[in-house]
């Protein structure tokens, strides 16, 4: 809810425009979302599952919607 209300605000995208970024900048299925505070800023942390088979972590600035970095997880 806090999420909502930030992006009814204009505080910060709404998720939905997150998620078109992420589908031109990495293409996969989405398999978690979370909304985080990281450094001052609010950022969108994305976990897919990319077309490759990775997994992927995408961060990106909720406010402008600008990808912060882009990281394959390591299997164990």
């Amino acid at each position: 809810e806090a999420a909502y209300e930030l992006a009814r605000e204009g505080r910060i995208l709404p998720l939905e425009q997150i998620l078109e970024r992420q589908r031109l900048d990495r293409p996969g299925r989405v398999l978690e979302v979370e909304l985080e505070r990281e450094d001052g800023r609010l950022v969108y942390e994305l976990e897919l599952l990319g077309a490759d088979g990775r997994v992927w972590e995408l961060y990106y600035d909720a406010a402008s919607g600008q990808l912060l970095q882009s990281e394959a997880e390591h299997a164990d």
